[in-house]
This record gives structure tokens, C-alpha cells and sequence, in this order.
């Protein structure tokens, strides 16, 4: 719980700087930048409050080895990805690809 508190506090004083900051354009990269971290840091906190903060009550092994394979496996895989949507050609790489898979999906629909 302190490092998620923390993450929290540090990320409070960071927003307040940001909104301090005068030039869009310099809010803008510091917010690509923050939201790839943060996002990076919440899949993370979050599988270790969903281990540690539910009831007893609910307690299975399969969850626990669910949560630790996502823990172990999924999250270091996951961190690459996300900070690479910060580069713009595999930004525009993902939007064909998004774009390609709807189409596909619509033509598969109409028969």
C-alpha cells in the first residue's frame, strides 16, 4: 500500500506541474509520457491489490495461479508494447491493423 500511495502522491505533484506548464505542446508529450507509465504501473499495483485485498472467503488456487501467471507473463510482455504507442509509425502500424481487422469483420457479417 505505501508504494502505491507513494506512486499516487508522485504522480499528483507531476499533474500539478503539467498544469502549470503554459505550452500544449509540452502538455501533450508530458501527458504521452505519464499515461504510458502510468498505465504500465496500474496493471501492476492492480494484480497485486486483486491478490492481497480480497476476502478470504473467495479464496481459490486457480485465481492465485491465474494472477501470478498474468503477474509473471503478461505484465513484462505488456510494458514494451505500451511504451512503443508512444512511437508514431507503430501508432499508424495499430490503426491499419485496427482498421484492416473492422473491415474484414464487417465483410464477414454481411454473409
Amino acid at each position: 500500500m505505501i508504494t502505491i500511495l507513494i506512486v499516487l502522491i508522485s504522480y499528483g505533484f507531476i499533474l500539478l506541474a503539467i498544469l502549470k506548464m503554459h505550452s500544449a505542446e509540452g502538455r501533450k508529450k508530458v501527458f504521452s509520457t505519464c499515461g504510458s507509465h502510468l498505465t504500465g504501473v496500474s496493471i501492476y499495483h492492480g494484480t497485486i491489490l486483486f491478490m492481497y485485498v480480497r476476502p478470504s472467503s473467495n479464496y481459490a488456487l486457480d485465481h492465485d495461479m491465474i494472477v501470478s501467471i498474468f503477474y509473471i507473463i503478461v505484465i513484462p510482455m505488456l510494458n514494451p508494447i505500451i511504451y512503443s504507442l508512444r512511437n508514431k509509425d507503430v501508432k499508424e502500424a495499430m490503426k491499419r491493423l485496427f482498421e484492416k481487422h473492422c473491415i474484414i469483420n464487417k465483410l464477414r457479417m454481411q454473409y
